[in-house]
């Protein structure tokens, strides 16, 4: 797949740009350098994600300042892997057809995987609508209906323990979360949303603050709290809770499940190849291998190339070896005699 790169900064971006049927052209150019190849590949998909999931956070054609509150709380929480856009983006209706063509020019051009639309109606008032995006396309949202709305100022400065960046722990509390469809899927994106960039290993004095969702017979309480770590005699430290927002209540409303094919790509796994045997990989000289070979004999009557410098040595060390033999040899009596007639 080959990508192009847009040289439009994307706050100053219009929606109609984004229609099909807009006049509109933006030019597209391809990479030139190695540089600008490496970041298309670096925004290409891959079967196994490395880095945190970029969210992208806008307002519909109609708002409202609770919904402007709650998004600047939630890009807060999401900092350095969301983009938030500030202007209102009308036409964009990601649950009608065609209405979800700006919001994945967006996506594409913030190299985002999810979204956060809040969009404020007389039908449906308070909406925000939470989705994900598969190779820039569409893939699966929800609607959230948020009721009793507080911000993080509101609760002090509880939540500036937290440190930037860090993995907050996620609990859901309710059988609604295992049964429910609309919250099966509210549950899966919350957690790709706020997971994070991938880690095998996690200190615990990282784990910061927790987000507890409990599903209500009528309603999801969403709560977010930060974790206070106190000395408890032991080994493991005793944990006190208290609450430092965004806290909101929501009822789920629509939702889209992704088709089955797109779905069927998107959740592929790499395959796992079989264990080689006596094979190794060093990071400094990379795939090393180990061979077993028989002993080997008859070495020494194989014919080898003998030098002439060789030959002279050889034949030096015989001639001094031979003078030596001729030479005759001082027996120990004459040594004394010798001896005696000195003194």
């Amino acid at each position: 797949m080959n990508l192009s790169t847009c040289t439009m900064d994307i706050d100053n971006l219009d929606p109609q740009i984004a229609d099909p049927s807009s006049t509109v052209n933006m030019v597209l150019k391809k990479a030139k350098t190695n540089l600008g190849k490496r970041a298309l590949m670096k925004k290409a998909p891959k079967l196994v994600e490395t880095e945190g999931k970029m969210c992208v956070m806008l307002h519909g054609g109609k708002s409202s300042q609770v919904l402007k509150n709650l998004i600047t709380d939630l890009s807060v929480l999401k900092k350095g892997e969301c983009h938030k856009m500030t202007r209102k983006n009308d036409g964009i209706l990601p649950f009608e057809g065609g209405g979800e063509t700006s919001l994945e020019f967006f996506a594409q051009k913030a190299d985002a995987g999810a979204f956060v639309l809040g969009t404020h109606q007389k039908k449906r008032p308070d909406c925000l609508t939470l989705g994900r995006f598969f190779d820039y396309h569409l893939f699966d949202m929800v609607e959230l209906m948020v009721r009793n709305y507080k911000s993080m100022d509101e609760f002090g400065s509880v939540g500036k323990g937290a440190v930037l960046g860090s993995k907050p722990c996620m609990v859901f509390l309710g059988d609604r979360f295992e049964t429910e469809p609309a919250l099966v899927m509210a549950k899966n994106i919350l957690m790709d949303i706020f997971r994070g960039k991938p880690a095998s290993r996690i200190n615990l004095k990282g784990v910061d603050r927790v987000i507890i969702c409990t599903a209500l017979e009528d309603a999801v309480m969403f709560r977010q709290c930060v974790i206070r770590y106190k000395k408890s005699g032991t080994r493991l430290p005793k944990c006190e809770l208290e609450e430092m927002g965004p806290s909101f209540d929501f009822v789920v409303g629509r939702h889209q499940d992704p088709p089955p094919d797109v779905k069927k790509h998107a959740y592929a796994r790499a395959k796992i190849g079989k264990k080689v045997k006596n094979v190794e990989h060093d990071s400094l000289e990379g795939k090393v291998g180990r061979i077993y070979v028989e002993k080997q004999t008859g070495l020494e009557e194989l014919a080898y190339m003998k030098m002439k410098g060789l030959k002279r040595e050889r034949r030096q060390a015989a001639e001094e070896r031979e003078a030596a033999k001729r030479a005759p040899k001082k027996s120990k009596t004459d040594d004394d005699d010798d001896g005696e007639d000195s003194d």
